[in-house]
């Protein structure tokens, strides 16, 4: 799910990786083609992100990212926030906190933390938003 039109990348550098997901997978976009651009588009997408997913993995977030919308949101629609130990633990970072004793949150320190919050994947379809630094 992107955060622009399909007709727009942002960053720009990324628009051929955007235009192949377009073409071989699936790209989301809750923006109409040609539709300007504002830094409010993320936030929104964040938190449509979580309207759309049963659970949303964190591995990785500054206290000022806007993955924290995406948390606050699972929060507030009572989905499921999986946050890796690595975050939850990091003594510099402030907002794992605040999420912690919210009763659907788990600390992930596996994968197989995954399967143990959700069961058996051939017995239950998970949509779970992972957030990763990509490479480019």
């Amino acid at each position: 799910m992107i955060g622009t039109p399909i007709d727009k990348a942002y960053p720009a550098e990324n628009k051929r990786l955007q235009e192949k997901i377009y073409r071989e997978h699936l790209l989301i976009s809750q923006f109409a083609p040609g539709e300007r651009v504002f830094p409010t588009n993320f936030p929104e997408r964040n938190k449509l992100m979580a309207a759309l997913s049963d659970a949303t993995a964190i591995t990785e977030a500054g206290d000022t990212s806007g993955t924290l919308h995406q948390a606050a949101e699972c929060v507030r629609l009572g989905r499921w926030l999986l946050i890796c130990k690595n975050v939850m633990e990091n003594p510099s970072l402030t907002w794992p906190e605040k999420f912690r004793d919210y009763p659907n949150t788990r600390m992930l320190s596996m994968t197989d933390d995954v399967l143990r919050v959700f069961g058996s994947l051939a017995a239950m379809a998970v949509r779970v938003v992972c957030f990763l630094r990509l490479p480019y």
